[in-house]
């Protein structure tokens, strides 16, 4: 799996984490979540400004295009 960030379409809560500002990945385990980290689409703010969805945008063209030229996509 290849973790892109999540850019929203206006400014606002950040679409990843859902305003938490946390994100949670891998299996659930008696409600808790196998990964837990700071969510690096809002930067842990739980919000995303025009600056971050610019950055997320561009962030995902880079690790797209590495992707692509490494054969992994």
């Amino acid at each position: 799996m290849y973790d892109l960030s999540v850019p929203n379409e206006k400014p606002g809560k950040c679409a990843k984490c859902k305003g938490s500002g946390v994100y949670r990945w891998g299996a659930i385990v008696n409600g808790r979540a196998s990964h837990v980290g700071k969510c690096w689409s809002c930067k842990g703010t739980g919000k995303q400004s025009a600056r971050q969805i610019k950055t997320n945008e561009a962030y995902n063209r880079h690790k797209l295009a590495m992707l692509c030229e490494m054969g992994a996509l």
